[in-house]
């Protein structure tokens, strides 16, 4: 049941939850399947984004679904093909360092900590204030660049830069949303938007996103092996359901 309550925690707008969950899996507490679930239902600050456009808003309630679906299929997929096959869990040594280890403080997108305990009015207030005009200037900014580009390029080079029409769009977009920061997120549902990228491209991007969670595997995990997995699992799923979604859309 791993991947589903990551999955389902995982879909709500906040990176929080992929932090917690790379950090447990760090320790071997989560299953792989667990962390890749997490991770694939993250949309960060998109949904939010979407969710102040009146056009766009109704996308969002399918936008959720599609990336849960995808998450629990491929994490319990994951854990399953696991442990049929009896893969080898990670090296007995590393097991047991990591279980001695004590992750350091996860600083969220605003540089506050995520695993202390803040006064009320740090959790209920400054937090929240702080985040939501971080996010503003980033969709203030964003749009503002985005329209000048529009007005100068036009919208077919535009289309043709982000390789709108082919089934490369995922690809791109997917890597977009590898960029461990909440600005990738809030840029892919600005250009969907927009109408530059695919309903199928967002999907790849935002499931690519797993936010700040990323960093702390990088940062932490020290098998750079298992590291480098996960992180393909992630791009490759990603990619491969952005593509699937976009060539139904053109059926």
């Amino acid at each position: 049941l791993g991947p589903i309550v990551g999955a389902l925690l995982g879909c709500i707008p906040q990176c929080g939850f992929s932090v917690v969950a790379s950090a447990l899996y760090v320790k071997r507490v989560i299953s792989v399947g667990t962390l890749l679930a997490v991770f694939l239902s993250t949309s960060d600050e998109a949904v939010p984004v979407l969710l102040s456009m009146p056009d766009k808003a109704k996308m969002v309630g399918v936008l959720i679904a599609i990336k849960v679906v995808i998450a629990i299929t491929a994490g319990a997929g994951l854990d399953y093909v696991i442990r049929v096959w009896q893969a080898p869990r990670p090296k007995e040594a590393a097991a047991n360092a990591s279980s001695a280890v004590v992750v350091k403080e996860h600083a969220g997108c605003c540089s506050h900590g995520l695993d202390s305990r803040p006064t009320k009015v740090q959790a209920l207030f400054l937090h929240p204030l702080r985040h939501t005009a971080k996010i503003f200037l980033f969709v203030l900014l964003l749009t503002l660049v985005l329209n000048f580009v529009v007005e100068l390029m036009g919208p077919a080079r535009i289309g043709a830069v982000l390789l709108q029409g082919t089934i490369f769009q995922p690809v791109l977009a997917s890597l977009i949303g590898l960029v461990p920061n909440c600005f990738a997120s809030v840029l892919l549902a600005e250009l969907y938007a927009k109408g530059s990228i695919s309903f199928g491209a967002l999907v790849a991007g935002l499931c690519a996103g797993g936010g700040l969670g990323i960093l702390v595997l990088l940062k932490e995990n020290e098998d750079f092996k298992d590291t480098v997995f996960v992180i393909g699992l992630l791009l490759t799923v990603s990619i491969v359901s952005g593509i699937v979604i976009q060539l139904a859309g053109t059926l």
